[in-house]
């Protein structure tokens, strides 16, 4: 049982801090499907509780690894990076347009969304399956992002990065440079777009990790789970629509993202993204011949690395976890909750400890949403996880007139009972 003391301003009064540290453990995935109980074990007075909760004890994950056809694959964990599969994925090979998670990463920290760019002569000619920009075309880098992440545009990569950095060679510079800051061992670009170019190439490691870092940003992800994207320019009889190259964006409603690729020498190319009852995956395909199949093995992978975790609520938002009495208040109670909700996505072997701390006394007055400690949840010894403990409402100090009112609802409750 965790205790602390309230005190009344100076005096000295010692009141009693009741640990209120039972809690529901919800698995809210996964094939046990139904709810884990646990609760907080009182504890000798001090000033930290906690509980565990392993992995193997809620209930089956799947262990039979899937079978790749594809030149290399890997699926990952998104928040840890945790590899749950990997087929060859450290062989160096062209990557095609998911080079365009790092073409955007670099306009995205670079930019502002509203700059306007004027495309290039240069810009408008790269090749395209279709083109749709014309020199002297303006549109703001925003469009132009949607126009890269959700069209596959070659044409915008090109005229992003000359606005960028005043020409494609040092953008391409800046590419390769942030490729070895976020820990991309072996990749090089040659181009901001993913055409095939001798030395463009990545694996499919790597472009696990540039994923990741990307998935950070909000306007990233907010555009490459964009299905459809409607643009209008001057000069144009009808707006122009682009629909997303990722089929899996369109067939599933958990998949967030992220870019495809297709170029002769990569072939099909997928780094997709995924949230499903609370665990956040990321797969990558590279090489594979037929598109169908890269969407096959894609969904496939993802479907294991979902099953390799559960997802877990060991705290709601507002939950109490200790109270004390206030003085001279009938059946007052200073709570104090947590600021969020404590969750955890946790992994097949692993096991998550949750800490309850309180940092000081309580002393009156208290105000609503002061912080008295934290909540700390461990994976594996590592910090993963810190909400802090606010009180809940608040409480001025002790008054004459306090003390009088008390003393007569006691002697009524005495004279009641």
């Amino acid at each position: 049982m965790i205790r602390s003391t309230a005190r009344r301003g100076r005096p000295c009064a010692i009141l009693v801090f009741l640990a209120v540290l039972a809690v529901t453990v919800v698995t809210a995935t996964g094939v046990a499907r139904g709810a884990s109980s646990g609760a907080f074990l009182a504890t000798e007075p001090s000033r930290t509780a906690s509980f565990t909760v392993r992995a193997q004890d809620l209930g089956d994950f799947s262990a039979i690894p899937p079978v790749i056809r594809s030149p290399a694959a890997i699926v990952v964990h998104m928040g840890t990076g945790r590899v749950l599969y990997e087929w060859d994925a450290y062989e160096r090979r062209p990557m095609a347009s998911t080079t365009k998670i790092m073409t955007a990463i670099l306009v995205l920290q670079q930019m502002d969304l509203a700059e306007r760019v004027v495309v290039s002569e240069n810009a408008a000619a790269t090749v395209e399956p279709k083109t749709w920009l014309r020199p002297g075309d303006a549109l703001t880098v925003e469009q132009l992002l949607y126009g890269l992440l959700v069209r596959s545009s070659n044409s915008a990569a090109v005229a992003l990065a000359e606005a960028c950095s005043g020409s494609v060679a040092a953008f391409v510079a800046g590419m390769n440079e942030k490729a070895v800051e976020v820990g991309m061992r072996d990749t090089h670009f040659v181009n901001p777009s993913g055409l095939d170019g001798e030395g463009h190439h990545s694996t499919a490691a790597d472009m696990a990790i540039v994923a990741r870092y990307a998935m950070q940003d909000e306007t990233f992800r907010r555009m490459v789970s964009t299905r459809s994207y409607t643009l209008s320019l001057p000069g144009r009889d009808e707006p122009l629509v682009f629909e997303n190259t990722n089929e899996l964006l369109k067939k599933y409603d958990w998949v967030t993202g992220v870019k495809t690729g297709l170029t002769p020498r990569a072939e099909q190319c997928l780094v997709c993204s995924g949230t499903l009852d609370g665990v956040s995956i990321i797969s990558v395909v590279l090489g594979q011949p037929v598109p169908d199949v890269c969407w096959a093995e894609s969904k496939t992978l993802m479907d294991y690395g979902f099953a390799q975790y559960r997802h877990l609520t060991l705290l709601q938002e507002g939950r109490v976890v200790a109270e004390a009495a206030v003085p001279y208040q009938v059946d007052a109670q200073v709570q104090l909750v947590t600021e969020s909700a404590v969750d955890v996505e946790l992994y097949k072997e692993d096991s998550a400890t949750t800490s309850v701390v309180l940092e000081r006394d309580l002393v009156l007055p208290v105000s609503e949403g002061e912080g008295f400690g934290y909540v700390n949840v461990t994976v594996e010894g590592k910090v993963v996880d810190t909400v802090g403990l606010v009180a809940a409402q608040s409480f001025g100090k002790t008054t004459l007139g306090d003390k009088i009112a008390y003393f007569f609802a006691r002697v009524a409750r005495w004279f009641g009972s």
